[in-house]
């Protein structure tokens, strides 16, 4: 019964430090796995701040271009609104000089 309760010892001892190595082993492969997983977020991170800040500067070159466009339109704007205000003197210019003509022939129709 001796050699049983030895055997038995040796057999738990052994798998107790299998247990260990296999927990070390573990360990070590998932801290492996983390840190290749934080190179791979930090690249990815280090590419978004890249991308956020090129992003920035388009979107402050669009409003200058905006910018640039309203003012643009609203001096066209005032160039046409001013065409059309001479036309429309113009117009009734010419209507109110017609008019004094027809007046002019009726009367002397009379």
């Amino acid at each position: 019964m001796g050699t049983f309760a030895t055997v038995v010892s040796v057999a738990s001892g052994c798998v107790t430090v299998f247990g260990f190595i296999a927990l070390f082993v573990k360990y070590g492969h998932d801290k492996g796995k983390d840190e290749s997983d934080k190179k791979e977020m930090r690249k990815d991170i280090d590419a978004n701040t890249t991308d956020i800040k090129n992003l920035g500067g388009r979107v402050n070159k669009m409003e200058l271009d905006n910018a640039k466009m309203v003012t643009a339109l609203s001096s066209d704007m005032g160039w046409i609104k001013s065409t059309l205000d001479r036309m429309d003197r113009k117009l009734d210019e010419r209507g109110a000089k017609r008019c004094r003509k027809e007046i002019r022939l009726r009367c002397k129709g009379l």
